[in-house]
C-alpha cells in the first residue's frame, strides 16, 4: 500500500466489547483462532502501519492466487490486489476479533474479482455484432487448430488456456466465478458459500448452470470445427 495512502488513515475506533455473561445463562467462550494475528489487526487499529503491513505480506500469496484464478494480466492482477488490501485496511474496524483474518481477507478478494468480472461483462455488452461475430470466429479457428494439435507445448498450453477464458467470458459474473472456484481451484460448495456470502443451494445452482452452459458452448464449438475442417478437404 503506498506511504501516502497511508498517511491519510485516522486511527480506528475498537469493536465494541462483548456483553458480560448473564448468571443465568452460560456463555461459550470462543479461542481465537489465532492471537498473534489479532494483535497485528488491533495495532492496525490503534495506527500502528508496520503492524498491517505484516498482515499484507502474510496474505497476499493467497490473494494473489484468488485474483489469478480469474485474471492473466500481471498489470490488472496487482491493481485489484492492491484494491483488496485498501478496501481490507479501511474496513479494518468491521473485522471481529477471534476469526480468521485470512478468510476475511479471501472474502474480500472474491468480491473485489465478481466486481471486476461483471465491470467486463457490462463493456462485452457494449460489442457491436460484428465485433463480436469476429471474436466468434476467431474462437472457432483456435478450437480447431487445437483440436488438430495432439503435442501439449508451452505454446498449445497458452492457446488451451486463451480459449478456456474466451468460453469462461460467456458466463454470468456469478456463474463463472462460482466454476472458477470449484472446478479450477477446487472449493468446496460450503466454501465457496462462505467466501461468497451466498447460500449454499444458490452456489450448487450456479455451478450446475455454469457447466449446462460450458458443455452447450464447446458442443457448438466442436460441431463447428469439425464443418470448417470437413470444407476445406
Amino acid at each position: 500500500m503506498a506511504a501516502g495512502a497511508r498517511d491519510d488513515v485516522y486511527a480506528l475506533s475498537s469493536p465494541p466489547e462483548e456483553a458480560a455473561p448473564s448468571d443465568i445463562e452460560a456463555v461459550e467462550v470462543r479461542e481465537p483462532v489465532n492471537p498473534a494475528e489479532d494483535a497485528l489487526v488491533e495495532r492496525s487499529l490503534a495506527g500502528d502501519h508496520d503492524a498491517f503491513e505484516v498482515l499484507v505480506r502474510r496474505y497476499s500469496p493467497r490473494v494473489f492466487a484468488i485474483i489469478g484464478s480469474f485474471f492473466r494480466r500481471r498489470d490488472q492482477i496487482e491493481d485489484i490486489a492492491q484494491e483488496v488490501f485498501a478496501k481490507a485496511f479501511f474496513s479494518l474496524a468491521t473485522f471481529t476479533l477471534g476469526r480468521s483474518f485470512e478468510a476475511w481477507v479471501a472474502r474480500i478478494a472474491v468480491n473485489a474479482c465478481y466486481d471486476q468480472l461483471r465491470a467486463q461483462r457490462r463493456r462485452g455488452e457494449q460489442q457491436t455484432p460484428h465485433e463480436s461475430q469476429e471474436e466468434d470466429d476467431w474462437l472457432e479457428l483456435q478450437m480447431l487448430e487445437t483440436a488438430r494439435a495432439r503435442h501439449r507445448s508451452e505454446e498449445r498450453q497458452r492457446d488451451a488456456s486463451e480459449i478456456a477464458d474466451r468460453l469462461l467470458a460467456k458466463l454470468e459474473p456469478e456463474d463463472r466465478l462460482v466454476i472458477v472456484l470449484i472446478d479450477r481451484d477446487g472449493y468446496s460448495v460450503k466454501e465457496v458459500s462462505e467466501l461468497t456470502g451466498w447460500g449454499q443451494s444458490k452456489v450448487k445452482v450456479r455451478a450446475f448452470r455454469a457447466r449446462r452452459v460450458l458443455r452447450n458452448a464447446m458442443k457448438r464449438l466442436i460441431l463447428s470445427g469439425e464443418r470448417m475442417q470437413r470444407s476445406t478437404k
